[in-house]
């Protein structure tokens, strides 16, 4: 169930970068927090929830943007926010 839960939440993060929607840093803090208590509680492994976390941002942002998943890397995730448009100013 709760493995069920975490697909749910990834699935939610990673769509809203894909609709260009703001993500709060305290949204990613929960998350990395929660994958790190699934796995301290022995819920599911660490390399089940990376590949969790790489088919969802996959799905959602390509492959690229899911390529910084990589098997061996930490319960982190990155922020895929786009970047916002600069202007020049018109005063003088």
């Amino acid at each position: 169930m709760a493995f069920g839960n975490l697909k749910s939440l990834l699935n939610e993060y990673f769509g809203a970068f894909a609709r260009g929607d703001d993500v709060a840093p305290a949204r990613r803090y929960f998350l990395e927090g929660y994958m790190t208590a699934l796995v301290e509680m022995e819920h599911c492994a660490a390399s089940d929830i990376l590949q969790l976390i790489a088919d969802s941002c996959e799905s959602h942002l390509g492959k690229e943007a899911a390529s910084v998943y990589q098997s061996d890397s930490p319960l982190m995730l990155h922020s895929h926010m786009r970047r916002a448009p600069v202007y020049p100013t018109s005063s003088s």
